[in-house]
């Protein structure tokens, strides 16, 4: 959106550069940050802002050597910018949207597990398809404000909290146990929920320690403490052991499509899975019409459509 010169410096004459640095600055909450995603150094940055106020002859922020915060003026000013630039960049994006190729850097926030098996691999095809496009992918589990933290696509397992932000509905991410035929013929295949009680689980470590399972039984979800020999930080790790016969995982059905069917795995006490949870792709509302935030969202939409044609059995001849 901000004009820049050759040399990748903002343009002078854009009336927009001076409230495009103050709003990036707030929103990484540092001028070297700020810097970097504008192709500024931090001095030119620090030189805007102050220019900004003087302008405005109003202080806009907190400055201490370790950090940054906004005044009371500040404050209001970063929200009325914050709504200003998103309609510019919408109002830009739908006056081109007719045959417009989508451009420009996207900022996109992923949880580990989509980014690891599903959206990860499926990048290079997107960038491919669209190769004025730019991508800045964040990968971690945890709930963030994307209008804050200058993200346009966040996807996450959750409900959105933000009534600010619109939703789009990319498909159900099915919670299944799982074990190996091999673990089964040496310990035997549980029948209840009780009988896990009798068996080496293999469960989520998160920081408070092993992740209790999600499960149901009668219609009521309950949960499930596991014992067992390993727990691990990643799903993939749970999966490797649950091929090599270590035990019974609880994992996401798109970690193990391929081994489950090849029958390297096999799927336990399926009346008792949880509720499916609901994959989303999350935006600002004013971002709807920009075509690079457009194109991946309906990459993903159709990423996840074909990954429920796989998951269905063969039709017979």
């Amino acid at each position: 959106m901000r004009s820049l010169d050759p040399h990748g410096r903002l343009h002078p004459l854009d009336p927009f550069a001076d409230i495009e640095v103050f709003v990036r600055t707030v929103e990484f909450g540092s001028f070297t940050k700020a810097a970097q995603r504008l192709r500024l150094t931090p001095s030119g940055v620090s030189r805007i802002l102050s220019r900004l106020e003087e302008r405005l002859g109003a202080r806009l922020l907190n400055r201490t050597s370790r950090s940054l915060s906004l005044t009371a003026e500040g404050a209001d000013y970063f929200e009325r910018c914050t709504r200003i630039l998103a309609e510019l960049e919408a109002a830009n994006a739908s006056v081109a949207r007719s045959g417009h190729t989508p451009q420009g850097r996207l900022r996109v926030e992923l949880p580990i597990v989509l980014a690891d098996y599903i959206i990860g691999p499926a990048i290079p095809e997107f960038l491919k398809k669209y190769p004025e496009v730019a991508l800045d992918v964040t990968v971690r589990d945890a709930l963030i404000d994307p209008t804050f933290e200058g993200i346009d696509v966040v996807v996450r397992l959750a409900p959105a909290r933000d009534s600010e932000l619109a939703a789009r509905r990319l498909g159900p991410a099915r919670s299944v146990l799982v074990a190996s035929p091999a673990y089964l013929s040496q310990h035997g295949r549980p029948q209840t929920l009780a009988d896990l009680r009798e068996h080496s689980c293999l469960s989520y470590l998160a920081t408070s320690g092993p992740l209790p399972w999600r499960l149901q039984e009668n219609g009521a979800e309950l949960t499930f403490s596991p014992t067992g020999r390993f727990f691990a930080g990643s799903g993939n790790l749970l999966a490797r052991a649950a091929l090599a016969g270590l035990g019974i995982a609880q994992t996401f059905e798109f970690h193990i499509l391929e081994e489950l069917a090849r029958g390297n795995l096999v799927v336990l006490l399926e009346e008792h899975e949880p509720e499916p949870r609901v994959i989303q792709a999350l935006f600002a509302r004013q971002k709807a019409a920009i075509p690079k935030v457009r194109a991946f969202i309906d990459f993903l939409v159709e990423l996840f459509a074909a990954l429920e044609e796989r998951k269905k059995p063969p039709k017979r001849r």
